[in-house]
């Protein structure tokens, strides 16, 4: 008999219905969107006086074709955008949430490519004109490799940083490396690597001295909470978790429908062994509860 509920059962991210949102058509894209919303209202409320938030739904980003080498400008929708008044930008990465399970300079998560025009997320100026300070991108398939988008995305990031530009990186997407090559690669059971993590990068007042702070973690661990950079010292503390519940609760399809806690992921084998474990741990957990 199947088990679902409408509030997340898992601690963290939802491994049930994350593995269903890596097949493809399932419906990560659907996901993606809402959860972007979510974190734009939870966001503009944390901001301070001079900032704001807003899904940015008309930025460049090139596109590459790997048959004829070319690279083209189209449209196409980034993620949170961050905005507030201009002042000076460079102060130290501040973390006063979680600690990260890892600190790489942001040097080493570059790739050395041709450079396209980025434009991402902005910050108001006493005149009203806009700078960008930060911004926040829940990675999608198309964008970790091997995806069809990663050379593209790989450059956009590159030179996002490069024009001073804070970016947040979430990797809910167990299934495929991280796009950043100096962190160890989770399909490939690597030590030290995890499913899931928030990446943290500061661009700084020079790219070869800033950092980029990862909080991985693993199947049925809480979300970090994170401090995220703004401009000069200011900060902001996120729930990534709480956000991540209203998400989940707020569609009934993702807890009454696409989740059966009485059956194991799709493609448990994808799991490392310890996961698979704390899968399966959670599962009992359920059905005892749900048996109550």
């Amino acid at each position: 008999m199947p088990i679902q509920l409408r509030e997340n059962q898992y601690r963290g991210i939802n491994a049930h219905l994350h593995s269903l949102l890596q097949s493809e058509g399932r419906g990560w894209e659907s996901f993606h969107n809402a959860h972007i919303t979510n974190l734009t209202e939870a966001i503009d409320l944390l901001l301070p006086e001079g900032y704001y938030a807003l899904n940015e739904k008309s930025l460049q980003l090139s596109t590459f074709n790997p048959d004829t080498g070319e690279l083209r400008r189209s449209p196409t929708r980034p993620d949170v955008g961050i905005y507030g008044e201009s002042k000076t930008h460079g102060a130290a990465l501040s973390l006063t949430g979680s600690r990260p399970t890892a600190v790489i300079p942001v040097i080493e998560t570059l790739v050395e490519d041709d450079r396209l025009p980025s434009v991402v997320i902005f910050k108001m100026e006493s005149d009203k004109t806009t700078l960008p300070v930060t911004r926040i991108e829940l990675l999608s398939p198309g964008n970790k490799p091997p995806g069809a988008h990663y050379l593209q995305y790989m450059v956009k990031r590159t030179e996002t940083l490069e024009s001073g530009i804070n970016i947040v990186e979430l990797d809910y997407l167990h299934e495929t490396r991280s796009p950043i090559r100096v962190i160890p690669r989770y399909p490939n059971h690597e030590p030290h690597s995890y499913p899931y993590a928030i990446l943290v990068s500061e661009s700084g007042p020079s790219l070869s001295e800033a950092q980029m702070a990862v909080y991985g973690f693993f199947v049925d661990d809480p979300i970090p909470t994170v401090t995220i950079p703004l401009a000069d010292a200011d900060t902001i503390t996120v729930d990534f978790g709480a956000v991540y519940n209203v998400t989940f609760s707020r569609n009934r399809y993702y807890g009454t429908v696409a989740v059966d806690y009485d059956g194991l992921p799709e493609r448990f084998e994808s799991y490392s062994e310890a996961d698979q474990q704390r899968i399966r741990e959670r599962m009992t957990a359920i059905r005892k509860q749900s048996q109550d």
